[in-house]
């Protein structure tokens, strides 16, 4: 025997077929009511407790866990929108877009060819950032298109005027000229339409927009971007596959689109009340209801989460879509039904207990001390204690039973245990995730208060050239309107043909003085070359073109510097701008960059133009000195200026009538570019 268990005989003097008195039976009965009191009644009371906590437990956990899982895919789709939001109305108050309406108005083509231009490469750098951006438009009162950049297998490609359409007669035009400047329209889901047609193959597509003009008047147009709505679709087909269940996406058009988890294909936005019959009108109003939740529909189970849009920036309608999942019910509780299984073995086994305790008190009651004191021990939360009775009869079957019982209790305990633990680490990775998101939150906010804080110094740098450039514009209309004055002597007329030219000089001047004067705050990224490169190059290709010049670059993929990117952008641009214009008759234009030991990176621009003369390479970063009649003499001021900001040196090396190279050598990142 082990220790501290009792052996006991099975027969201890008993003989079934001997009379019983009346005593032992009113004893036995005694013993068997006691028995039922203390130990049956109380531990069936608490199954009884036990079920009904456990699958309210259960039952509530597991709603809200869908429910929380809907909810967060809603709130993922609403910050992508409200991110791109930003990006919208930013390019809406973009100084290029500005100068483009005005050039429209005063009819200037040349400047409206500028803007246009400018226009292009500002929406083609954000549609190659975006990997859902399908189209960014400019459309201009009369719904005809100024500006267009499409993106097809992620090749940003800017369409020619020819090929430019008119969109008056679209509801999405319409709808958004009806907002005001700085508010924010939302198009339903539907299909791209190109030249009165679907276009092939299908592609579904979301339109946000918002209206370009002063505010004081009728818009002067919208600022459009059309975005795949795969990703809106994968979201739903996502959750279908997540258990096995139909996804559904409503819109606020009256309109759904379902998915199941074998039915990934296709786009048919179908009438809402097709769902009647199955939802009921009372269930459809819930579920389309600008909350969010779990209903119960004949023997399913769904949940719900409204995509909110516009709670950072205006928008007329603030619910755009719903996302619902749903689940047949016994599938969903699959758990809770397990758990109805094992309660049953509970009271299998309690009910096998009470017939022991009868066959107890019609025997001996030598083992009930010993089951008495392992009962205690299993109550106090010690499931490890055994009883061990010998012998044959139904007391050493009782002690077996007794066993049986203690081990199903352990087996459920730990079950329950492992599943309340399980429960705890999904809270705890859940917990986290919703830190990092409002970390990511934080950090984002942080971001756009430092970009407000940016755009309001560089008012105030425009409003101060503003302020020199207006009394300049004057001098300039008082010059114009003399020169067309009668009888004026040759002499005067040269003079005042003068006058303007110098005004037209001071004011490109001042141009570049702001470049030069406005303080420039860096963002030091990982910023990988080769693409930064590849971008001024791309800049480059038209002028280079025209010029009848070869450009390349020898940059490898892997090679990172340690820079803010527009401005190291600008210093690239500046530098293969000035090798541009020193071959007039073409020539060849390289960037080149490779590693250096010191942890820096030494970056070449070459050409194959004049060269400088050996007594002006002192003075060409000087502010001001220039040797072009059309130049600032700021550029390279700007790239010096630039490079000793981010701790890197500039050098120059140049032979008359072969050509000059300036080397920059800058600090290399050693982290991975993002």
């Amino acid at each position: 025997m082990l220790p501290g268990r009792v052996s006991a005989s099975g027969s201890s003097g008993y003989d079934p077929s001997m009379p019983t008195t009346t005593p032992a039976r009113g004893l036995a009965r005694r013993i068997y009511i006691a028995f039922l009191l203390v130990a049956v009644i109380p531990t069936a009371i608490a199954g009884a407790i036990g079920i009904y906590l456990s699958l309210h437990t259960l039952r509530t956990e597991t709603l809200g866990h869908l429910q929380q899982e809907v909810a967060v895919r809603a709130q993922g789709v609403s910050r992508f929108f409200d991110q791109l939001a930003a990006e919208l109305l930013y390019l809406a108050d973009a100084p290029a877009l500005e100068e483009l309406r005005l050039a429209r108005q005063r009819g200037d083509a040349h400047r409206i060819r500028a803007a246009t231009t400018r226009l292009e490469r500002d929406y083609a750098t954000l549609a190659a950032a975006y990997p859902h951006i399908y189209q960014i438009r400019f459309l201009a009162a009369d719904g005809r298109e100024i500006v267009r950049v499409d993106k097809k297998d992620d090749r940003v490609v800017v369409i020619p005027g020819e090929r430019l359409q008119n969109k008056g007669d679209r509801y999405y035009f319409s709808d958004a000229m009806l907002r005001q400047p700085g508010e924010l329209y939302v198009s339903p889901l539907d299909l791209n339409v190109e030249f009165g047609r679907v276009e092939q193959p299908e592609r579904p597509v979301i339109r946000v927009a918002t209206p370009v003009g002063t505010g004081t008047g009728n818009n002067e147009g919208i600022l459009i971007i059309n975005l795949h709505a795969d990703f809106l679709l994968e979201q739903v087909q996502q959750m279908a596959r997540a258990r096995a269940g139909t996804a559904y996406l409503f819109d606020r058009s009256g309109h759904f689109l379902a998915r199941t988890a074998d039915n990934a294909t296709g786009f048919a936005m179908q009438p809402v009340e097709r769902l009647v019959e199955r939802f009921g009108e009372t269930s459809l109003k819930q579920i389309l209801a600008d909350h969010d939740g779990t209903l119960s529909v004949a023997d399913a189970i769904f949940a719900h989460a409204a995509i909110r849009f516009g709670g950072t920036y205006p928008a007329a309608d603030r619910l755009q879509w719903v996302i619902a999942v749903g689940f047949p019910e016994r599938k969903l509780f699959m758990s809770i039904f397990n758990l109805y299984a094992l309660y049953a073995i509970l009271a299998i086994s309690l009910l096998a207990t009470a017939i022991g305790g009868y066959a107890l008190s019609r025997h001996l009651l030598g083992p009930l001390e010993a089951l008495s004191r392992e009962s205690e021990a299993i109550a106090a939360g010690d499931f490890s204690h055994r009883v061990e009775i010998l012998g044959r009869d139904e007391i050493a079957a009782l002690g077996t039973k007794f066993n049986a019982m203690a081990q199903k209790i352990e087996q459920l305990v730990g079950s329950l245990a492992a599943h309340r633990d399980r429960l705890e680490d999904e809270v705890r990775a859940r917990t986290a995730e919703l830190e990092r998101e409002q970390d990511e939150r934080r950090e984002l906010d942080r971001q756009m208060f430092q970009m407000e804080k940016l755009a309001t110094v560089g008012e105030l740098t425009m409003g101060i050239a503003h302020e020199i450039g207006n009394p300049l514009a004057g001098m300039k209309a008082v010059t114009q309107a003399l020169q067309y004055e009668d009888d004026l002597p040759l002499g005067v007329t040269e003079a005042l043909a003068r006058l303007e030219a110098e005004t037209d000089r001071l004011t490109d001047f001042l141009k570049s003085f702001h470049g030069f004067a406005a303080p420039q705050a860096t963002q030091l990224v990982a910023v990988p070359l080769a693409d930064a490169v590849a971008d001024v190059l791309f800049w480059l290709r038209k002028e280079a073109r025209l010029r009848n010049i070869e450009i390349g670059a020898r940059v490898a993929p892997d090679i990172a510097v340690l820079a803010d990117l527009h401005q190291i952008k600008q210093v690239l641009l500046n530098l293969a701008m000035n090798a541009v214009h020193a071959m007039p008759v073409g020539g060849r234009l390289e960037i080149a960059a490779q590693p250096a030991q010191d942890g820096f990176v030494e970056i070449a621009v070459r050409d194959t133009g004049d060269g400088i003369a050996p007594e002006l390479l002192t003075r060409i970063f000087d502010p001001f000195f220039t040797t072009r009649a059309d130049g600032t003499g700021l550029g390279l001021a700007i790239v010096r200026k630039i490079a000793q900001a981010h701790g890197a040196t500039l050098t120059v090396e140049s032979v008359v009538g072969q050509g000059s190279c300036f080397t920059l050598r800058w600090p290399m990142s050693q982290a991975t570019p993002t």
